[in-house]
């Protein structure tokens, strides 16, 4: 009987001891054997917070060394700017034709320190270049180049080069002076109109006696070699002959 009780008391135990469980920790709200995952958990979260900073630091190297990359290239740039320019000067110096000129920066202060800079460099008692007007556009003249003497450029802000005008040229002994706004060329007894907003020769006649500009008009009235009186409209290049009594009219003196 006794060891009938015994058994029952051991099989009872056992029973208890399989469906007893160790309690959940109040702190953590997990059992023993989820600690080694918890610990696991926070482990990955460190790891991962120190590549994040491991990460920001390099992309913060990764930027220096980027914009130290762009400074070069842009330093770069103006170096090579600045020796194409030079070689552009030096090849004006030599050029025996019509030069050819080149510049990079286009704002009209760097056009107009670009042609002073190149004609310093030239012999002023062989060749030269004269800067003529620098307002809207930058108007100069080349002078011991090529077959004429003198050839007129207009060159526009924006422009990495100018415009050669077409028959705007002159020999040693021609000349020119403003008629307004535009340019009067005088070369060979002939003379011929500078239109710079249209960048062309607009006009020509033969050299008069006298001259002089209708004031708010494209119209000359000229005294020609035959000491009549003409009405000349240079932009239209159209003319028209004053009928006047030349014994009464020998001259005009407008005001």
């Amino acid at each position: 009987m006794r060891k009938f009780i015994l058994i029952v008391a051991v099989i009872t135990l056992i029973f208890a001891m399989g469906c007893t469980q160790i309690p959940i920790s109040e702190e953590t709200g997990a059992g023993p054997g989820e600690y080694e995952g918890i610990a696991n958990t926070e482990e990955i979260k460190k790891e991962n917070l120190s590549l994040k900073e491991e990460l920001d630091k390099i992309k913060t190297e990764f930027e220096e060394l980027e914009k130290d990359y762009l400074s070069l290239v842009e330093s770069n740039e103006s170096i090579i700017s600045k020796l194409e320019e030079t070689e552009s000067k030096l090849d004006i110096v030599n050029s025996e034709g019509i030069p050819e000129f080149n510049l990079e920066e286009t704002d009209k202060d760097s056009i107009v320190t670009y042609l002073k800079d190149s004609s310093k460099l030239i012999d002023d008692s062989i060749k030269g270049i004269e800067v003529i007007s620098a307002d809207e556009s930058v108007v100069f003249r080349t002078l011991g180049y090529g077959e004429n003497y003198s050839q007129i450029f207009i060159w526009d802000e924006g422009e990495n080069e100018p415009l050669l005008i077409d028959q705007a040229s002159f020999d040693r002994e021609g000349s020119y002076e403003w008629l307004g706004k535009y340019i009067l060329i005088k070369n060979d007894h002939k003379n011929k109109v500078l239109d710079i907003e249209n960048k062309k020769i607009t006009g020509s006649f033969d050299e008069p006696l006298k001259m002089q500009l209708l004031e708010g008009t494209t119209v000359v009235l000229l005294k020609d070699k035959d000491n009549k009186f003409v009405l000349y409209d240079f932009i239209n290049d159209n003319n028209k002959q004053i009928n006047l009594n030349n014994n009464k009219y020998t001259d005009f003196n407008l005001q």
